[in-house]
């Protein structure tokens, strides 16, 4: 039988970080032998290193951009910024009471 983890049950913080982390190790590990190859035996093959590494460092970023947006759209910041925005309201209603009465 399997249970959905609670995300206290999660043992490195979040859904998904295992397989995160197995696919980061491999994926390095796979760079790591293609830059040894290319420096060992074939230096042509550094130019592919080089732009493997720069294409998944753009994929990363942006992952890491949509991860960002994502936790701006959370309940809790939206929850946030309405009360930022009521605060602002406020202080405008007010600050608008005491323009109109000196003027």
């Amino acid at each position: 039988m399997h249970n959905t983890p609670t995300p206290g049950d999660q043992p490195n913080g979040y859904p998904g970080r295992d397989r995160l982390d197995d696919a980061n190790r491999h994926f390095r590990r796979a760079l790591a032998r293609l830059a040894r190859e290319g420096r060992r035996h074939d230096p042509d093959l550094l130019a592919d290193v080089e732009r493997i590494a720069t294409e998944a460092a753009g994929i990363l970023d942006r992952l890491a951009q949509a991860a960002t947006t994502a936790e701006g759209n959370s309940t809790r910041h939206r929850t946030a910024l309405a009360r930022e925005q009521q605060n602002l309201d406020h202080l405008a209603r007010k600050l608008a009471r005491r323009g109109g009465a000196r003027g």
